[in-house]
């Protein structure tokens, strides 16, 4: 299951323990992953955005104290089990 950066405009400081907490959220599943981060500080916000196999795409918007790397991992992890039950 190769995960591909697309972009990681993220703090420097926070960058790798995110894409470590995303890559453990999508797991072992099958075929391409693709992630892109952005960040927006004037919104004190993150914009996370994958697209996987099957179509799949989920996006949100993660601000204040949302911008955790557990809580973004938690969310990708319920949207990728969600969509491999349908």
């Amino acid at each position: 299951m190769p995960v591909v950066i697309q972009r990681n405009d993220l703090p420097p400081d926070l960058r790798e323990s995110v894409v470590k907490e995303i890559v453990s959220a999508i797991g072992e599943r099958k075929g391409i992953w693709l992630l892109d981060m952005t960040s927006e500080p004037p919104a004190n916000a993150w914009d996370i955005e994958v697209f996987g196999p099957n179509r799949f795409h989920w996006a949100r918007r993660f601000s204040g104290e949302d911008r955790d790397g557990e809580v973004i991992s938690e969310a990708i992890r319920n949207a990728v089990l969600e969509q491999a039950a349908a």
